[in-house]
């Protein structure tokens, strides 16, 4: 099954992705998939009862994850796939994930990540993961809403690592 925007955003479910990204597909679930959520009750809590205007909120760990697209997956459901890095991403990916595009919606500033964006910073470790999401035929569109005109993120991550070597 193809999720119709996989998306990689530090903050998950928030504003963005329910009113923007979810007016403009109609989601009719929003798989959010984090270790750290799936396996905080508050936190699992915090963003299962999120206002996703109909949509329904599946959070769930990696492996979980991976357990549920290996048997029914989200088969005949219009859904929307979150994860907060680009190495949960890869992780997916690795467990049999397949997709075309992926939206690099949100990666904030953090201490030791770089500027390639006004919303996506990356550290050594994300330049990596997010290249091999690209060696493996992904296309990395960065686009923080809809309307946003979409940046291919490979020739910057590309010029990023030259400068770093």
């Amino acid at each position: 099954m193809a999720f119709v925007l996989v998306r990689i955003d530090d903050r998950l479910i928030h504003g963005q992705v329910t009113v923007a990204w979810g007016a403009l597909l109609n989601p009719d679930v929003i798989v959010l998939v984090n270790d750290d959520v799936a396996s905080t009750e508050w936190k699992r809590d915090l963003y299962s009862t999120t206002d996703t205007m109909g949509a329904r909120i599946d959070v769930l760990g990696i492996e979980s994850f991976l357990e549920r697209l290996a048997g029914v997956g989200w088969q005949e459901e219009n859904a929307i796939l979150v994860v907060n890095s680009a190495a949960d991403l890869l992780a997916l990916m690795r467990g049999g994930l397949s997709t075309e595009r992926v939206n690099v919606g949100g990666m904030h500033f953090t201490e030791g990540k770089r500027e390639v964006l006004q919303y996506v910073y990356v550290d050594e470790d994300d330049v990596r993961d997010l290249l091999d999401i690209s060696d493996r035929g992904v296309a990395l569109e960065a686009r923080d809403l809809p309307q946003s005109e979409p940046v291919d993120l490979v020739p910057k991550l590309l010029e990023l690592r030259a400068k770093s070597t």
